[in-house]
């Protein structure tokens, strides 16, 4: 036996989210189906030892949409204050802060001013710096930050893609903490909503105007629509069978659109640290900074791409001393005694992501487009992925994919 509803939504991370709520507020009766014990998605704060996040971890941008329900909520939060602290960064090389981090600073300024402005042909990142850097140094930090940023093998992501993208983008260039933990706002999305936990969603049937959802645990569900959220990690390695398949585009999409690998590194600290906002180190995990609020000073060390693939394939142990002998090198053995406590996070083994988001691929171009394409008008596929107004890989992106749906959908109700 099935039950009824209007709409179903496959996820319940900010994207699924966001557009059960801007559902439910004009009547359409929804159920969120959700794989996992809990809400969010990528979006995953841990509490075991103060509040620190796992998954996505800033507000990018002052404008990002995101805001309005930390105001709704009246959740505090602090900016991370990179943008005008830039002596507080400071670079690595061979295991030792640089003397000259300053001076570097600058030129990896330029280096990243070179970048934006760049308006040529399609190549990958990597291949871009070989033929363009003018500053071989400071170009080798910025390939493996924009690695880490982007969560891509820079050898894969598209130069034109990210230069498009953050042409686009409106969200403005801070960065805030949520002090309480990013789940508070999950939570503001989720509130009021009917939300299935630990309903993975198996097989779908459907036919235009008609979809029924099985799911591993032998609940169905069946409605005129679904708007499915599934991260393209999931797409692409193991999807919900459909019955009849995805359009051929469709399919093409998923394969084309890159979705990488990110780890986290979390040093909670017995004691602080010399003050500084970010480390750019040459070893395994390439970036850390402080956490400087909450009961204990935390270090969060960052990798995207390759590094991250290798991070991840070690023990949580091997991978953890790996990020020990990273600090330790740039700050010194002393920094040791200071961790009281570690956790390695990958997110390639998360059988309800593997990955943590997408990128664009050389010669992608529209597939973002392609992917956020209704189905028949009856199939919504939407995220992160399909953000094309410059802000995908990012929470907010897909709060807003998940309200374009809604909005698409409430206007094919009317």
């Amino acid at each position: 036996m099935s039950d009824t509803f209007d709409v179903v939504v496959i996820g319940a991370g900010p994207a699924g989210l966001s557009a059960a709520r801007e559902l439910v507020k004009k009547g359409v009766r929804v159920v969120v189906l959700e794989a996992r014990d809990r809400i969010g998605g990528r979006v995953h704060t841990l509490r075991e030892r103060g509040v620190v996040e796992a998954g996505a971890e800033f507000i990018h941008g002052e404008n990002a949409t995101t805001w309005e329900m930390v105001r709704a909520l009246e959740l505090k939060t602090e900016e991370w204050g990179l943008e005008t602290a830039d002596s507080y960064r400071l670079f690595g090389k061979g295991g030792q802060i640089r003397d000259d981090s300053e001076d570097l600073f600058q030129r990896f300024r330029a280096v990243d001013d070179e970048l934006w402005s760049y308006d040529g042909p399609d190549m990958s990142v990597a291949e871009y710096f070989r033929k363009n850097a003018t500053d071989e140094e400071a170009a080798f930090y910025k390939v493996r930050e924009i690695g880490d940023i982007e969560a891509a093998d820079p050898g894969l992501l598209s130069v034109r893609g990210i230069v498009h993208e953050e042409r686009l983008a409106t969200n403005g260039g801070k960065n805030f903490w949520i002090t309480d933990g990013y789940d508070r706002v999950m939570r503001g999305y989720a509130e009021g909503l009917d939300i299935r936990l630990r309903h993975r969603a198996v097989r779908v049937r459907w036919a235009e105007g008609r979809v029924a959802v099985e799911c591993e645990n032998g609940a169905h569900f069946e409605a005129p629509r679904l708007v499915f959220t599934i991260p393209i990690g999931v797409m692409k390695k193991c999807p919900p069978e459909f019955m009849p398949a995805l359009p051929q585009a469709f399919e093409q999409g998923v394969r084309a659109v890159g979705f990488g690998n990110s780890t986290k590194m979390l040093f909670w600290m017995s004691g602080h640290l010399p003050p500084f906002r970010m480390i750019d180190t040459d070893g395994p995990v390439g970036h850390w900074w402080q956490r400087w609020f909450g009961e204990e000073p935390v270090l969060v060390g960052y990798s995207g791409g390759a590094r991250a693939n290798e991070l991840a394939r070690m023990s949580e142990a091997d991978a953890i001393e790996a990020g020990m002998q990273d600090l330790s090198d740039a700050l010194g053995a002393g920094v040791r005694h200071l961790i009281s406590h570690a956790r390695h996070i990958t997110w390639s083994s998360d059988p309800y992501a593997y990955g943590s988001y997408s990128f664009p691929t050389v010669g992608m171009e529209d597939t973002r487009d392609i992917l956020a394409r209704p189905i028949a008008d009856t199939l919504y596929y939407c995220g992160e992925a399909t953000n094309t107004r410059g802000h995908p890989g990012t929470a907010h992106g897909a709060i807003e994919e998940g309200r374009r749906v809604a909005l698409e959908i409430l206007a094919g109700r009317a």
